[in-house]
């Protein structure tokens, strides 16, 4: 079978645990195709969602990992988008597997289980399980791997400007590139025990396997993060390292603080955050309860194949009586919070970073260029050779600046998507949902600054005639809107939970516009922000 796989995508979703053996959860959901297409997967983290991601790049098939938190309806945008010919799955995605008809994906010719199916799944499909492959023994094949082409190894989806995902196709130079500069930053040796915190679906999580792997560490997986598994599995596998966002490690403390005894500040010395910047509070915390572990956090985005930059937050080998808190990077200063922006570090070293300069000559979009940078979006007909892709600058969508001592500042998205838990949420999908609704006459989607989740959904919302806001979270009266009856239409309109708004404000005056009638989403944002801390100092 893989041997026809040669040059197809394929789609893997899932997640794993790595407990006994009768809770080891599975790989999941994944397609491989040929080279013109690719492998969706969708399953929680595991080993044997490694397995599959390794086989099917030997073959030269392109794997595309699916987000398991994302909606049915995601889902499916997603495969249709990369024409699959096989869809790698565990139990966590069966409902998927029940709504998909044949006639959804028509180029899907297999579904792999990797646990045993029900009547239903055989019945509906063509259905393989590794207990069935085994029963078939094939001769031994000799070791001869092979490449797609354009030399792509992977489909790793983000959200585009409309909120549907978008396939960002990377190739094997970028992978190993990228996972050779976290080896060379971070450190990760053969000595390491790395706990995937992040899932395989991500970009983070995908490249620091992969450094792992080519260093040869040993491999601790949950099938998904939960605060309270991870922190038990750091003190008992003597965990060394791991990466976070801000509300996995603002997670993983709060367990932490509870515990009466906390052996894992002994064991782990190299944590990498991204995502989105610590707060002050949380880089302080994390000094605490991991004090011998060097703290580095990255920038960087799934086109970019993970982290442009890198910035030293704390280090214990600096650590003095004096200063308890070093943020390292920034000359002359332990700030990495300015008016001018949040700090990011340095480039990599195979990362050429430059600033497309507004009239201030000062501050303007980040480009960057070298061969970390996507092959192209899935669908796109690739417009430069592979030869010359090195050249082009990409517009990283962000404004900042490089500062004299080569620093970059991160001053805000040019897109305003927000960033959540990890995920990117773009305000218009969000606010088309809602739109639908007839208690609503006009919406505005922001993202508010939040120390767990780095930012927070927000719907600033003008009721429609008649319609009134009630404050009772249950009210399900005739014309009553209230914050739990839009957040369960949300989720009736198959938007993802991370996407759904936790605050509701009811807007009594007109949107602020730009002067071709575009809505200000950073001024209702400011707005937004003053309107909470005046409620807050009114408490």
């Amino acid at each position: 079978m893989f041997e026809s796989l040669a040059n197809l995508p394929a789609t893997l979703s899932g997640h794993y645990l790595r407990p006994p053996p009768q809770d080891r959860p599975t790989v999941g959901g994944g397609s491989v195709v040929p080279s013109t297409r690719p492998n969706p997967a969708r399953s929680h983290t595991s080993d044997w969602y490694l397995e599959w991601l390794l086989a099917i790049a030997y073959v030269g098939g392109i794997a595309a990992p699916l987000n398991y938190r994302w909606s049915f309806e995601e889902a499916r945008l997603a495969m249709t988008a990369v024409r699959p010919v096989m869809l790698v799955t565990d139990e966590s995605c069966y409902t998927w597997c029940l709504k998909l008809q044949k006639n959804d994906i028509p180029s899907l010719r297999w579904l792999i289980l990797l646990d045993s199916p029900s009547l239903n799944f055989t019945k509906k499909w063509n259905v393989l399980t590794p207990e069935m492959i085994k029963r078939h023994p094939v001769k031994p094949l000799s070791f001869n791997y092979s490449w797609a082409s354009e030399g792509a190894v992977i489909i790793c989806f983000t959200s585009g400007t409309t909120g549907k995902p978008k396939g960002v196709t990377l190739s094997h130079g970028a992978l190993i590139t990228q996972s050779l500069a976290k080896i060379a930053v971070v450190g990760y040796s053969e000595d390491d025990v790395y706990l995937h915190t992040a899932p395989l679906c991500h970009i983070g999580g995908l490249s620091s396997a992969m450094a792992m792997l080519m260093v040869g560490g040993c491999h601790v997986l949950l099938p998904k993060f939960d605060a309270n598994s991870a922190v038990g599995a750091i003190q008992q596998f003597s965990v060394t390292s791991f990466i976070t966002v801000p509300a996995i490690m603002a997670s993983l403390i709060s367990v932490i603080r509870h515990k009466q005894t906390w052996k894992g500040g002994e064991t782990v010395k190299k944590i990498l955050n991204g995502g989105g910047s610590l707060s002050l509070e949380l880089i302080k915390d994390t000094s605490i309860f991991f004090h011998k572990a060097k703290l580095i956090s990255a920038y960087g985005m799934t086109e970019t194949c993970s982290s442009l930059t890198f910035l030293t937050l704390y280090d214990p080998m600096h650590e003095t009586t004096s200063h308890p808190l070093q943020i390292f990077g920034v000359a002359g200063s332990n700030i990495i919070h300015q008016p001018q922006g949040v700090c990011v570090g340095k480039a990599a070293p195979h990362v050429e970073l430059k600033i497309c300069a507004d009239a201030s000559g000062h501050i303007g979009r980040i480009l960057t260029r070298g061969p970390h940078t996507m092959l192209r979006y899935w669908d796109q007909i690739l417009t430069n050779p592979l030869n010359q892709r090195n050249e082009v600058w990409f517009d990283t969508g962000d404004i900042g600046s490089i500062d004299c001592y080569g620093n970059l500042w991160l001053l805000g998205r040019t897109n305003g998507r927000i960033k959540s838990g990890g995920e990117n949420i773009y305000p218009e999908e969000v606010e088309a949902i809602l739109r639908e609704h007839p208690g609503i006459a006009s919406v505005v989607v922001v993202g508010i600054p939040d120390a767990y989740l780095t930012e927070m959904v927000a719907a600033c919302i003008q009721l429609g005639e008649n319609w009134q806001w009630s404050e009772q979270s249950a009210s399900n009266e005739e014309f009553h809107l209230s914050r739990k009856n839009l957040q369960q239409y949300c989720m009736e309109n198959n938007l993802s939970r991370f996407k759904i708004p936790k605050i509701f404000i009811v807007w009594k005056k007109p949107f602020p516009l730009t002067t071709t009638g575009k809505i200000r989403r950073d001024q209702v944002g400011k707005e937004v922000m003053s309107h909470l801390q005046s409620l807050h100092s009114n408490l």
